[in-house]
């Protein structure tokens, strides 16, 4: 009891110590105060009322903007989570999501959400106005298949609004690639990120750099924009803040 009592006031102790800034989130559609809890902004740049991060406010921000009627669309999107997936599958009427479930076989449901493999998508051709991923393709182990399969499911004009993160100047770093047996060479020390359904996290095979959009082309024929942001009225400060369009022709 003692313990629970003194970590609540610790958590009371740093927010009363951390930066906060005043500004709008587009997750909770209102004026609110972002909290900076930690340097590294990207996961500790907190909207105090929805909790939300700056990437999924920067994602919403551009649904808004460059897609406004996405509400009204079929979303599929691959790997939900977090306060920006929560909104889109709340406010969207044709939302569908996915994840990589590996003991269900593709295309059956598991719960709310369908097994689905980026690299071999179950559904038909031009099924989707938009397709949503985040933070997923540094972990896809065969990118070109997954691009390809995302362009051959959207319809003719429909986008894939992504995050990745993004190493501007840098040359693309693969990590680890298949081994032609069913596994995974490693070609780097392994580094995992968290998954939200695997404790174990998530494999990083994919650095991307500046070769991104013109790998996306050609394994796609989908030309890709990268929309950067440092908007600190919106709560969107920190690094790889950016939001990557590939719109089918």
């Amino acid at each position: 009891m003692f313990g629970r009592v003194m970590k609540r006031v610790s958590e009371r102790v740093k927010l009363a110590m951390c930066e906060k800034q005043a500004g709008y989130c587009t997750i909770c559609e209102k004026d609110v105060r972002f909290l900076k809890l930690d340097p590294w902004l990207r996961d500790h740049y907190l909207c105090r009322g929805c909790g939300s991060i700056p990437r999924f406010r920067a994602m919403v921000k551009v649904l808004n903007e460059q897609f406004p009627d996405w509400r009204n669309m079929t979303i599929h999107e691959s790997s939900p989570g977090g306060a920006s997936s929560e909104k889109i599958s709340r406010e969207c009427r044709g939302y569908v999501a996915s994840q990589f479930f590996a003991d269900v076989p593709r295309g059956q449901m598991k719960g709310a959400q369908r097994s689905e493999d980026l690299e071999q998508l179950t559904f038909e051709d031009a099924s989707f106005d938009l397709t949503v991923t985040q933070d997923v393709f540094e972990h896809v182990l065969r990118p070109e298949r997954a691009f390809e399969e995302i362009a051959r499911t959207l319809k003719p004009g429909g986008a894939h609004v992504f995050t990745v993160p993004w190493y501007r100047g840098k040359k693309t770093v693969v990590r680890a690639r298949a081994d032609g047996k069913g596994g995974v060479e490693h070609l780097l020390k392994p580094d995992y990120h968290g998954n939200p359904i695997d404790p174990s996290g998530s494999l990083v095979i994919t650095e991307w750099g500046d070769e991104l959009c013109d790998f996306i082309l050609r394994e796609s024929g989908m030309k890709t924009e990268i929309l950067s942001f440092f908007e600190p009225a919106f709560g969107l400060e920190g690094k790889f803040l950016d939001v990557m369009i590939s719109r089918r022709a």
